[in-house]
């Protein structure tokens, strides 16, 4: 039973998901509640130590993706910043798993009162695991049999390690906040296959965001905020076109994955803490039950006293605050 299952996840992933499966990266659909993931630049953007764990298990019945990443990022200086960050990511019900930590370093220049740009710089370290024994080779079945033989395939490398780099860079003002981060520039290669060596594909995201802030007798009672993020990876694209509508408290957003999938969003903010949840629902599983698709995070913004008398100049506009 458990051979069989794992001959359909590998025959949906790759025959009946090909998009998913080209893709070389983890995915996260609470774009702004991990920001460091979203682009190096915004490392200690809020002026504050800040903790951040993301978790994102998709189609749960299949096992197929599982995504865990935390991160912590600080602000430096006068107007700088760094962050840690860590990625743990199965595959395939276990086929692939990636490992990742990291640091990004984050300069912001002021252009005036209400606007900045700031520009990132990340460097990751992966360990990428192949596990051969989980699948099973067409020449491994026998008709009318339900035992599992040896394997005349040629295997490569179970393990790899890579070293990656990545550049991001933003503008932000009272209303608009705006960027492009560009990963694997250097461009690593996995060698899992003996006959060949895969260049890891670049990784383009631009994002925008615009917030319109509502007053009710003289006081700001709620925003809106539409924002569009555009994802590229060798074949694999994703165009996310959504709003968010939020006060200090509570964030309520939906995105819609142009012809893959709807993202319900929301989140809710206490003090120093942030929680948030999303759920993906693909287009494609109108007639077929895959599992669901949950995301969680958890944030915490740590307030200690600063020590310097001057004023932190790398913090963005609060619309970064109304992001989730």
């Amino acid at each position: 039973m458990k051979t069989l299952l794992k001959l359909l996840i590998l025959y949906l992933l790759m025959v009946i998901l090909p998009r998913h499966l080209q893709a070389q990266d983890a995915y996260f659909s609470q774009f702004y509640a991990n920001p460091v993931f979203l682009n190096p630049a915004f490392a200690g953007s809020t002026g504050q130590s800040r903790a951040v764990i993301a978790h994102r298990r998709q189609w749960a019945q299949l096992s197929a993706y599982t995504t865990t990443s935390f991160s912590y990022d600080m602000p430096l200086g006068e107007s700088s910043g760094m962050a840690l960050q860590a990625l743990n990511d199965i595959q395939m019900d276990g086929v692939i798993k990636n490992a990742k930590a990291g640091i990004s370093l984050s300069h912001r220049l002021v252009l005036n009162r209400n606007q900045m740009i700031g520009f990132g710089l990340s460097a990751n370290y992966f360990q990428k695991r192949f596990d051969w024994s989980n699948l099973v080779f067409e020449d491994q079945m026998r008709s009318g049999s339900n035992n599992t033989y040896p394997t005349e395939e040629r295997f490569g490398n179970a393990n790899n390690s890579l070293f990656d780099l990545g550049v991001g860079a933003i503008f932000s003002s009272n209303n608009l906040l705006a960027g492009i981060n560009i990963n694997h520039i250097n461009r690593p290669k996995e060698r899992f296959n003996p006959e060949s060596q895969n260049a890891v594909p670049v990784r383009y995201t631009l994002h925008a965001a615009y917030t319109f802030q509502q007053y009710f007798f003289g006081r700001k009672s709620f925003n809106i905020t539409p924002s569009v993020i555009y994802e590229k990876q060798g074949a694999s694209d994703y165009l996310n076109v959504g709003a968010y509508w939020s006060n200090d408290i509570l964030t309520l957003g939906s995105w819609y994955r142009v012809n893959q999938a709807m993202v319900f969003t929301a989140g809710l903010s206490f003090n120093q803490l942030g929680l948030g949840y999303s759920y993906d629902y693909f287009l494609s599983e109108a007639n077929t039950n895959f599992g669901a698709t949950n995301e969680f995070t958890l944030s915490y913004t740590f307030s200690f006293k600063q020590k310097e008398k001057r004023k932190y100049l790398g913090k963005c506009p609060d619309i970064y605050k109304q992001l989730k």
